[in-house]
């Protein structure tokens, strides 16, 4: 069974001497948590295009992103290789707009994961972002 999670606000995107990750606030029941989510490169590489981007007007300001908590999964025949593509809504103003972008198998599995398993924050307090920084 599912959860139906909203989507997960993106704080911040960068990297550090443990490697890449996305600070993301996340919406439980009990509450918001902020946590830390590690990326491989290349959807680290995908997400940074996406959130670097002004896609409305180049002078405005206020640019929310957040990741939409469903993966898409493309593969042209049973035997090729699946293609994963993960969404970044992009907020500015009263504007909206989904953009989609290449992701890692591992982070579709992950995504997949939360969607599934993930209920309340003591199921991911290993990622809670005060946690990591003991």
């Amino acid at each position: 069974m599912s959860t139906n999670l909203n989507n997960f606000r993106i704080v911040e995107l960068s990297k550090d001497k443990f490697g890449r990750y996305i600070k993301l606030n996340v919406q439980f029941p009990e509450g918001d948590c902020i946590i830390r989510w590690d990326l491989d490169e290349f959807t680290y590489k995908q997400i940074k295009e996406v959130v670097s981007k002004k896609h409305f007007d180049s002078l405005a300001i206020h640019y929310l992103y957040e990741i939409v908590p469903y993966v898409s999964t493309y593969q042209e025949n049973p035997m090729s290789t699946p293609y994963y593509r993960g969404v970044i809504r992009c907020i500015q103003g009263n504007r909206a707009a989904k953009i989609e972008f290449p992701c890692s198998k591992r982070f579709a599995g992950n995504m997949e994961w939360f969607r599934k398993e993930v209920k309340k924050v003591e199921d991911i307090k290993h990622l809670v972002w005060e946690n990591f920084l003991i």
